[in-house]
């Protein structure tokens, strides 16, 4: 009997972290959600571009280099 309330607790731990697996997941934003970047600056180094991307108001933005010169790009979503 003890065995069986041990399994069943543990049958139920398992769900419930399931659960809440399952939950924090379908909270996070769908891949189809498609979000809008612009390009706000050109950097001649990847550490400039941070610093600025870092220290601006947008709290989601990333630096790209550039694929014809040496340079970086910082975009940001405007929206965040």
């Amino acid at each position: 009997m003890r065995a069986r309330i041990l399994l069943t607790g543990a049958a139920l731990g398992a769900a419930l972290l399931t659960g809440g697996t399952v939950a924090t997941a379908q909270a996070a934003p769908a891949p189809s959600e498609a979000r809008t970047y612009v390009d706000v600056g050109t950097f001649s180094s990847q550490s400039a571009c941070q610093s600025f991307g870092s220290a601006g108001i947008y709290s989601d933005w990333y630096c790209k280099k550039s694929s014809t010169t040496s340079n970086w790009h910082l975009w940001v979503n405007l929206d965040s």
